[in-house]
Formats: C-alpha cells, structure tokens, sequence
C-alpha cells in the first residue's frame, strides 16, 4: 500500500516539474518587427582603392587580399560596387587592417586566450580627397562563440566587412 503511495506521488511531482518546460514550449512569441535592411540597389557606387596592413606584422595569409575581397562582395550584395560601366565618378573606400591574429581551431576550446581569431578593421570613404564617411569593425571568434569553426581565419574578414559596409550604409 505504501509503495503505491509513493508511486503515485513520485508521478505527480514529475508531471508537476514537467508541466512547465511543456507549457514553456508550446507557448507563441512575440512577432518582431522585420529588420530595417539596406536597399539591394544604391545609387551609391564605391569602389575600394586601397587596403592595407598596419599591424606591422607579416601573416601566411594574404590579409589585405582577403579584405579587399570581402569588401567588393559586400558592396556587391547591396549593389554599392562601382563597375566602370557605371555612370559617374565613384566614392573611393580605403581600408586599414589594424589587428589580425590567425587563431588555432585545436586550442580555441583548450586555451581560449591562444586560439581566438581576431580581426580589427578601420575604413574611410572618400569624395575626391574629403573624407565623408568612416567605420570601424571588430571580429573574433572565440571560445563559446563558433569554437570549432574550421577556417575561421577566413570566415572573419566576410563578417567584418560585412559590419563595415552596413555602418557605411547607414552614413551615406
């Protein structure tokens, strides 16, 4: 008789914890406004000059050709590139790469300190010598944050380009 007390006590404290993780998750949310996206057509045509490397250091990869590249991609999925059959002279980017560092898939989960990626960059967009925009943009992929990201030294530059355009959208 006891046993089957307990029983059914020990079903009724289960169903009453469990109650609210199931309730929890049958439950609706609340509808977010959509996101306010850039145009995919500009008007706005840049093209991007110069990157460079100011971080004084020399890297196996090809940073200033990685930037460069995710910069034109960027703008080419908003329709900011500057093509030379485009009318009108064109806004000029140039990039710095201020801080790079490489990473390691293996020691981001072990030794998170030694095996980020991290990539600083700084832009300034000009109209003949004027500067009229600028924008800066922070990346790294860390522990806890895409910690087994296989080729993250690559995947940062489109991530911060990325960054660095929509803020340059958004000032123009």
């Amino acid at each position: 008789m006891m046993m089957k007390t307990m029983k059914k006590a020990l079903c009724f404290l289960t169903f009453a914890l469990m109650l609210p993780v199931l309730w929890g998750c049958g439950s609706s949310r609340e509808e977010l406004p959509p996101p306010t996206a850039v145009p995919a057509v500009s008007n706005i045509k840049i093209r991007v000059v110069d990157v460079s490397n100011d971080t004084r250091e020399l890297y196996d990869v090809d940073v200033i050709g990685m930037m460069w590249n995710a910069l034109e991609d960027s703008l080419k999925k908003r329709g900011m590139l500057w093509t030379p059959d485009a009318p009108g002279l064109p806004l000029l980017l140039e990039a710095r790469v201020l801080k790079y560092q490489e990473g390691n898939v293996w020691l981001r989960p072990v030794l998170p300190m030694w095996g980020k990626t991290v990539l600083t960059t700084k832009c300034d967009v000009k109209d003949g010598g004027q500067v009229v925009a600028s924008a800066e943009a922070k990346g790294s992929i860390t522990f806890g944050h895409e910690t087994f990201t296989v080729g993250a030294w690559r995947k940062i530059f489109s991530g911060v380009a990325e960054d660095l355009v929509s803020d340059l959208a958004k000032k123009l």
